[in-house]
């Protein structure tokens, strides 16, 4: 799965607080669900295609990634943090990583959970970027498959390696504000918000085990 992921952040990042934390799972929302409908019907023409958004973004790091700055892991992770993370919905991730267990988190403990999340992200992105290689990646996208009234959309695209089989990547997007940004990557159909939920679910359990905690000694005086 890291071996996966590592491609797939590297590409959008490579590419690419919410007070409702109630629980659903996104990463089937934004999957293949076999639409029979066209993906730029007349429905959604007006609708800025998130795709341009995606490219832009890989056109961008790719330039960054040919300077001296990227050898730089200070200047790198300057430039992801500045220019690639306003890609990513943290607090839509938050949200669905946090899934059922957000219920026993205070305000302030899903403050301090997204900035771990965010830096936990950047970590990896920094430790990792070198497997990005622009000369030896083609990427082929797919054409968006819009949800709903055209906030939601799936972008896929088909990354090509000379020394690698081709990898699938699915970008869920949700458009706020009239921007569209991130909310889930799957990489050959593993869903990255469910890949970091099993990374923090000791801590996560550990809220509600306070809670149970918390409940057993107000019951017992």
């Amino acid at each position: 799965m890291k071996k996966i992921l590592v491609p797939l952040t590297t590409l959008f990042v490579i590419l690419c607080m919410n007070t409702s934390y109630a629980y659903t799972d996104y990463s089937k929302r934004y999957g293949d669900r076999g639409d029979s409908q066209q993906s730029r019907s007349s429905r959604y023409a007006d609708i800025p295609d998130p795709a341009k958004e995606l490219k832009r973004a890989v056109a961008d790091l790719e330039k960054f990634i040919k300077g001296q700055d990227a050898a730089h892991p200070g200047m790198l992770r300057a430039y992801l943090e500045k220019k690639i993370f306003p890609h990513f919905d943290f607090d839509a991730m938050s949200e669905w990583i946090t899934g059922p267990y957000a219920r026993y988190m205070s305000t302030e403990d899903k403050v301090k959970f997204q900035t771990r999340l965010q830096e936990t992200f950047l970590t990896a992105l920094v430790k990792h970027m070198g497997g990005f290689d622009p000369a030896n990646t083609s990427l082929r996208y797919d054409r968006t498959r819009f949800r709903s009234r055209g906030d939601e959309a799936v972008v896929r695209v088909n990354v090509v390696r000379k020394d690698q089989p081709a990898a699938r990547l699915e970008f869920g997007m949700q458009r706020t504000d009239g921007k569209w940004r991130v909310v889930d990557v799957k990489a050959n159909g593993t869903s990255a918000v469910l890949y970091y939920r099993r990374h923090f679910i000791a801590e996560l359990r550990e809220y509600s085990d306070r809670d149970f905690d918390k409940k057993r000694r107000e019951y017992t005086r």
